[in-house]
Formats: C-alpha cells, sequence, structure tokens
C-alpha cells in the first residue's frame, strides 16, 4: 500500500513539474516605464489635439496607445484621425472603441464612440474592385496599398481614406499590373476594373526558342551518304573525281545561310521592339498604361521573344557551318581518298533558351 502511494505521489509531482515546463506563459503586459512614457505622450497629444495641432498630436496618441492599450486612449486616436481626415480608420477605430467599452461597462464611451460612428458612415469614402470573370485566373493576387484583398471582398464597397491609393494584380506566369486613383472625400466611390493580365515574359520566349529549334531541324536534314563505289573506282588506288567532302560543305553553306537569314531576322525584329517600347512607354505614364499603351507594350515584347528565337537560330547556324566547313577541309587534306569515310548522315541541331539562358547542341552520326 506505502509502494503504491509513493508511485503516485511521484508521478503527481512529475505532472506538475512537466505541465510547468510547457505551460503557455501569460501575456506580459506594459513595463511601468512604457506605461510612463504612454502616459505622458497621452497628456501631450490630448493638448495639441485641444490646441487643434492635428498633425502632431495624432503620432503622440498613437505611441500612446501602442505603448499601453486602453479604450480612452483609443478613443482619442480615432477623434484625431476624424479630425485628421482619415474618415475611414477613424470610423473602424471608433467601431473597436465601443466593443472595449461595453466589455468594460463605460456607457459613456459607448454613447459617445456611436454618435461618431453614426456621423461618419454616411461620409465613408469606398473603392470597388471588381475581376471579370474573364480576368480571374488561379493565384491571382489583388492587392490595394500593399495589403491583399480576399477573393470574398472582390465586388464590395470597401471603406478607404480619402487621398491617393493604388490596385495592384499578379500572377504566376503574368505580367503584373497596377492602377493609381484618387479618391474624393464627402462619400465618393471609385471602380477599378481588373483586366486580363497579360502572358509574362518567360512563356513567349519559351514559345520562339520552341520555333526556333523546330526550324534549325527542318533546315539542318538529313545529308545522304555518298557510296564506296562511287568514292574509289574499283581497280585503282587514285583518289575520285569528285571531292569526299562535298557533303560536309553543301551541309556547310546551308548552316551559314540560315545563320546570315537568322541575324538578319533578329536585327529587324530587335529594332522593331525597341521602336514599340519606346511608344509604350509614352502611353504609360507613372505606370498606369492606357489600352493603347498595354497593347503596344504586349507587343513589344514579343518583337523581342521572336528578335531572341532567331538570334539564337542565326548564332547555331553560323557556327554548325564553320566547324563543318572546317571538317571539310581537314579530311580532304589529311586522308588519302581510298580512306575517306562517307559524309555524316545525319546533322542535327538542338536550339532551348529564355531570358539570361542558352543551351545549344550539336550531334553527327557518321
Amino acid at each position: 500500500m506505502k509502494r503504491i502511494i509513493y508511485k503516485s505521489v511521484l508521478a503527481t509531482t512529475a505532472l506538475c513539474l512537466f505541465g510547468n515546463l510547457f505551460a503557455k506563459p501569460a501575456a506580459a503586459g506594459p513595463s511601468a516605464t512604457d506605461k510612463s512614457i504612454a502616459a505622458q505622450l497621452f497628456e501631450e497629444g490630448r493638448a495639441l489635439l485641444e490646441q487643434g495641432r492635428i498633425e502632431q498630436a495624432c503620432p503622440k496618441l498613437e505611441e500612446s496607445q501602442r505603448l499601453d492599450p486602453g479604450g480612452g486612449t483609443l478613443l482619442n486616436v480615432a477623434l484625431c484621425h476624424e479630425r485628421q481626415g482619415r474618415t475611414a480608420t477613424a470610423w473602424v477605430e471608433f467601431v473597436e472603441a465601443r466593443g472595449v467599452a461595453k466589455a468594460d461597462d463605460r456607457p459613456l464611451r459607448v454613447a459617445f464612440a456611436q454618435t461618431h460612428i453614426a456621423q461618419l458612415e454616411p461620409s465613408l469614402s469606398r473603392v470597388i474592385v471588381q475581376v471579370p470573370s474573364g480576368s480571374d485566373v488561379p493565384d491571382l493576387e489583388i492587392k490595394r496599398d500593399g495589403t491583399v484583398i480576399g477573393r470574398a471582398a472582390w465586388g464590395s464597397a470597401m471603406p478607404v481614406d480619402p487621398g491617393d491609393h493604388v490596385v495592384e494584380a499578379a500572377a504566376p506566369g503574368k505580367i503584373s499590373w497596377k492602377q493609381s486613383l484618387v479618391v474624393s472625400p464627402a462619400g465618393d466611390t471609385k471602380t477599378v476594373v481588373v483586366p486580363a493580365l497579360l502572358d509574362g515574359p518567360a512563356h513567349a520566349t519559351a514559345t520562339s526558342t520552341s520555333t526556333a529549334s523546330s526550324t534549325a531541324r527542318a533546315v539542318l536534314a538529313p545529308v545522304p551518304a555518298p557510296s564506296r563505289a562511287a568514292s574509289v573506282p574499283a581497280g585503282t588506288g587514285d583518289a575520285p573525281p569528285a571531292r569526299a567532302g562535298s557533303g560536309l560543305t553543301t551541309t556547310a553553306w546551308v548552316a551559314l545561310g540560315l545563320g546570315v537569314v537568322g541575324a538578319g531576322v533578329s536585327t529587324y525584329f530587335g529594332l522593331q521592339a525597341i521602336s514599340l517600347k519606346n511608344d509604350a512607354d509614352r502611353e504609360c505614364p507613372n505606370d498606369a498604361c492606357t489600352a493603347d499603351g498595354a497593347s503596344q507594350n504586349h507587343d513589344a515584347i514579343r518583337a523581342a521573344d521572336i528578335a531572341t528565337g532567331a538570334a539564337a537560330v542565326g548564332i547555331v547556324g553560323i557556327g554548325v557551318g564553320a566547324v563543318l566547313l572546317v571538317m571539310s577541309g581537314a579530311t580532304h587534306e589529311s586522308r588519302p581518298a581510298a580512306q575517306l569515310s562517307p559524309a555524316p548522315t545525319l546533322v542535327t541541331c538542338d536550339v532551348s533558351g529564355g531570358l539570361g539562358r542558352g543551351e545549344v547542341t550539336v550531334r553527327a552520326r557518321w
């Protein structure tokens, strides 16, 4: 019996120790220093508010509330913001202060907050952000003044302080969009319609380089290998009438021609991209583009991507052509005609790349 009691006491002691070890500590209140500073700031803020020096009063009251939160200080912060013209901010703070006053059973504060809420509500300015179905894409993110707006708030009239605001839209693989607007006081309502976002440069570049790779494969087609009977006439050890490296030479000139064409196309579309970009910049002052500006910017990106793909084809064509010309000359000079190998039966070239990267692969089968 004593052994059972002893084990029970040990278990209870261990439970208390471990319970205290892992228990969540209570939230620490403001220190004595914070309270003294908050009280001083409150007195200074109240004096400035009574003097009508609103811009100096609000920061002091805000800091007092941050250091030592209280329902009375919050009411004064809301009153200061109301006189400052930040109607939406003051309205939210009065609503919060009313809840605190009800919890503290302070009916005079409840009545004071309710009076100001009723006065502010008719004059609140609002912003409506509409996202049409054609503009809604996966992972679309809408922000107002840097704060994310959840999907549930799209299309709702959201209270805002009068003044300048910015609405932004972004999604993976798309070009970000933003619009600036000015909201007037006294119940002004502005509606912002988010357009369909354009494809980003990475997506367009992938399409262009894929086209360039297909073009390179089509031009550098398999070259038929000459038969050994044609290379070395029967019964003689003399060189054949035709050069053994002629297959390589032909392919080399075809590749060089492709390279020259690619360089020309790249130059043309590169100049066109610069011209379109300059036109788009004139239509997009302060990062707010008109419809023409957005269209010109999209065309500029497309032209730049085509120029990039054509440049890749040009570089590959010239490089492959030069290598094959060197191989053709070296083969003809270093080997007897009777020992010449056939020309490559297949020469292929792969081009891949994107913004800031690129890769070229050349393969030949003999």
